[in-house]
């Protein structure tokens, strides 16, 4: 099995044209459809298990969830011209602390539509100027444009969501095929 680069060790290169906006738009607003089918037919025990003592898949889309105000801050921060975007909490204390693995999956995926929703929403009414938007991000040190931390959005969603496969893999001690996720 290929192992997962660490997020904190991701680079990127930010260089998209503005034609693609639109097609990662979509990506983040199909992130809860995605992982609502990643968790069918789980228990919430396997869900909030946590394999080898790393964050269980509720973990994982609460995450996600967690990470609701920093989107509308930074969003906020490039449509009023900041130079700098605000640093994200590098420890995840939300998540640490958010009790996830206690909380019924339907609430974290509900609370996941509803913030990718909202956030959509708002991305759907940028016009292209817009999008070419720049400022600094705090860990990564160089300049993205609003197209450029949408990717970076869309390639964390991504993150957690193969992460939290592999924990489903590793609690289950079985493979999940592409049959039994669409039934």
């Amino acid at each position: 099995m290929i192992e997962i680069v660490p997020w904190i060790k991701r680079e990127f290169a930010f260089d998209l044209p503005v034609g693609v906006f639109p097609p990662l738009v979509e990506r983040l607003r199909g992130t809860p459809a995605r992982a609502k089918q990643l968790i069918v037919g789980i228990s919430e025990e396997m869900l909030a298990a946590r394999p080898n003592g790393k964050w269980s898949v509720k973990d994982h889309l609460g995450h996600l969830v967690d990470l609701r105000a920093l989107d509308e801050q930074r969003l906020r921060e490039f449509l009023g011209r900041a130079k700098v975007l605000s640093a994200a909490d590098a420890s995840n204390r939300a998540t640490e602390h958010g009790n996830h693995r206690q909380t019924p999956v339907a609430e974290i995926l509900g609370e996941l539509r509803a913030a990718r929703e909202k956030l959509v929403r708002k991305l759907d009414a940028l016009k292209a100027e817009d999008v070419g938007i720049s400022a600094l991000h705090p860990r990564l040190q160089k300049p993205m444009r609003v197209i450029d931390w949408v990717y970076f959005v869309a390639e964390h969603n991504d993150h957690h969501l193969a992460t939290a496969r592999r924990a489903i893999l590793s609690v289950s001690k079985r493979p999940i095929t592409d049959r039994e996720e669409t039934s």
